[in-house]
C-alpha cells in the first residue's frame, strides 16, 4: 500500500513539473512580442523562441 502511495507522489510531482516547462516556452515567445502560429502561415518573420508543437513556430505579431 505504501509503494502504490509513493508511486502516485511521484505521478504527481512529474505532471506538476512538466506542465510548468510547457508554459514557460509559450511564455518565452510570447516575451519577444511572438505568437506560437503553424508554418505554413503567410508572413510569418521566425523568432528564436520556442514553442511547445514542433509544428509551430514563433512568429512575430
Amino acid at each position: 500500500m505504501k509503494l502504490l502511495y509513493l508511486f502516485f507522489l511521484l505521478l504527481v510531482h512529474l505532471i506538476h513539473t512538466t506542465s510548468g516547462k510547457r508554459k514557460k516556452k509559450n511564455l518565452e515567445c510570447e516575451k519577444m512580442g511572438g505568437a506560437c502560429k503553424y508554418q505554413n502561415t503567410h508572413e510569418c518573420v521566425i523568432l528564436p523562441g520556442e514553442c511547445k508543437s514542433l509544428k509551430k513556430h514563433c512568429c512575430r505579431v
